[in-house]
């Protein structure tokens, strides 16, 4: 893999970018939520939120866009739980149903109950389901049933005592489709595949559905006081399966604590995960396309960290230790220190640092990452040994906050989603599969991110964000189905107390995917730009409306080689608080 010495990574490191100092500023300007562009997006139920505020400017990035032909629906705040701290008595109703309609034959609907005005307990319950049946055109003109089917339901149960929470979530989700994309596979011509085969050995079945069931115990200590040891404890299991018959089963006990020292502070966090990887039971029934293997893991990790506070420096220094039994051990080591210097206070404010991360290649984590990849495929073990980082962030206003940052970093076996290929017997032509594959490189990443908020009067928000991605690598010749740059811009304007209206531009890069038919081996997918507009009408205390369409300019858009997604598509509804 391709190296760099330390002194040219220090370089990298104190890239910051001009600022001119401006007057002390009376009030902050702070991001209360990450705005994530994405194209389709899917509306995902959240948990109930937390006792503790925290809200500051921390922009993680996270760039993606959701690998499904349903496209989502806008925004709508259910009900909370009640506040715990003494307020004047108003009107708040533990109940919500949300339901309505869209093209592509969507239908979708949902509901939330909690309880309000305990300040022992938060409770709640959600159940919602979204189904479509529309077709989608293929690239080469046909058209094909692209089915989805979406269930969720969720129980969350809080109990405050004076100086911890005890939190226990169940979570249910099962989604149905699938494999709609284009494939070129003659079933009646032979193929090369651990022998010769028929084509028709090398199409699977359409239907695919994931299922997933997860239980979490918690507990947190919420002390007040800051020499008091602050800690969080949690208990995990999931359970996942799919049509085709594979299973996953994961234990997990993780836990952090603050052990305060005086002026500084010891923070350990860390623990282990167990994750079994069933087969499926009884004969394969495609053995020429699939082959099955049963997967154990256990990860252990441990970070602790040494953090020193200060009014204007702040620096953690600490490591990184992860050790993975799978067969065989392996340990990945990784330093962690970082540093945070306030400029100007309340206008700037630096930080820089180095660390590395272990990204496991669970099966359901990358079956809800790509959902057409072929079930048998079992990814590897990711490790980024190390990842520099600096950036800058603060307010030029009382109106505007921003953030910048630069990353790079070494990656050892990254996976790259490609298409299964199969050589015909007698030609030199490939027949394409709609199932996907990986292949692993080692890689740098250089990754330059920002993200801009401005509020120049308090109905209107503006938020713009976009990424550039450079990838080397050692042995592949493109980063498969990896663009190079996304952006996102997002404005929210409140008309009245009954009117908002929101609009949305995203733009994705080009991107690469591996086509053996073609020239070099690699066809280009299309930047798409996606516009999309909606607006929520609140009738009364108890009613509203609310209505979006989304993709307005049409764009032909491809997340995987073979499967587009949809194109203008809208939805309207309703939703009731009772």
């Amino acid at each position: 893999m391709k190296t760099i010495n330390i002194f040219s990574l220090f370089i990298l490191l104190v890239v910051t970018l001009p600022l001119h100092a401006q007057d002390p500023l009376s009030k902050d300007v702070r991001v209360v939520r990450e705005f994530d562009p994405t194209v389709s997006d899917a509306m995902k139920i959240n948990q109930m939120p937390d006792r503790e505020d925290t809200l500051e400017i921390n922009p993680q990035f996270s760039y993606r866009v959701v690998g499904q032909p349903l496209v989502g629906i806008p925004d709508v705040e259910p009900l909370s739980a009640a506040r715990l701290a003494r307020q004047r008595k108003g009107e708040l109703y533990p109940s919500y149903v949300r339901g309505g309609v869209g093209n592509y034959e969507t239908l979708f609907g949902d509901i939330f109950y909690n309880i309000t005005r305990n300040e022992k307990f938060a409770f709640a319950l959600s159940l919602g389901q979204e189904s479509s049946w529309g077709n989608i055109e293929l690239e080469d003109g046909r058209s094909s049933d692209a089915p989805l089917h979406l269930t969720n339901g969720g129980l969350y149960l809080r109990h405050f005592f004076d100086d911890k929470t005890l939190a226990f979530d169940m979570d249910f989700n099962r989604r149905a489709y699938e494999y709609y994309g284009l494939q070129t596979i003659d079933p009646e011509t032979f193929y090369i595949s651990e022998g010769v085969v028929m084509g028709d050995n090398l199409i699977p079945d359409r239907k695919q559905r994931q299922t997933a069931f997860d239980l979490r115990i918690g507990l947190m200590g919420q002390q007040a006081d800051v020499d008091d040891v602050r800690y969080h404890l949690d208990f995990a299991y999931g359970a996942f399966d799919n049509f085709t018959g594979v299973g996953e089963n994961t234990f997990g006990l993780t836990g952090d604590a603050k052990l305060p020292f005086g002026g500084i502070g010891l923070h350990i966090d860390g623990g282990v995960r167990y994750n079994k990887v069933n087969a499926p039971k009884g004969d394969n029934k495609m053995p020429a396309l699939w082959t099955f293997d049963d997967r154990e893991q256990i990860f252990l990790t441990m970070n602790p960290r040494m953090v020193i506070p200060g009014d204007k420096l702040s620096v953690e220094i600490g490591v990184k230790v992860t050790g993975e039994f799978a067969g065989t051990e392996d340990f990945y080591l990784s330093p962690h220190v970082q540093g945070d210097l306030v400029i100007a206070e309340g206008i700037v404010s630096t930080f820089m640092g180095m660390t590395g991360e272990v990204r496991p290649g669970f099966y359901r984590d990358m079956m809800a990452e790509n959902p057409f990849l072929s079930p048998d495929v079992l990814v590897e073990t990711a490790h980024s040994n190390i990842r520099g980082f600096a950036g800058v962030k603060g307010n030029f206003s009382s109106a505007t906050s921003f953030t910048a940052r630069l990353d790079y970093e070494f990656i050892e076996n990254e996976h790259f989603y490609e298409n299964i290929f199969f050589e015909e017997n007698v030609t030199n032509y490939y027949g394409m599969s709609n199932l996907f594959t990986v292949a692993y490189d080692d890689a740098t990443l250089l990754t330059l991110s920002g993200e801009l908020l401005v509020r120049p009067v308090p109905e209107l928000d503006i938020v713009l964000k976009g990424a550039y991605y450079g990838w080397e690598l050692d042995v592949l010749e493109h980063a498969w189905h990896k663009p190079e740059m996304e952006i996102g811009l997002r404005a929210g304007y409140q008309f009245s107390e009954e009117l908002r209206l929101d609009a949305a531009f995203n733009l994705l890069g080009e991107r690469k995917a591996r086509d053996l038919n073609s020239l070099n081996e690699m066809k280009m997918l299309k930047s798409v730009a996606d516009f999309n507009l909606g607006g929520n009408y609140q009738l009364n205390k108890r009613m509203h409306f609310f209505a979006r369409i989304q993709n307005i300019f049409a764009a032909k858009y491809y997340q995987w080689s073979g499967y587009p997604m949809q194109g203008v598509n809208f939805r309207i509804g309703a939703g009731y608080s009772f």
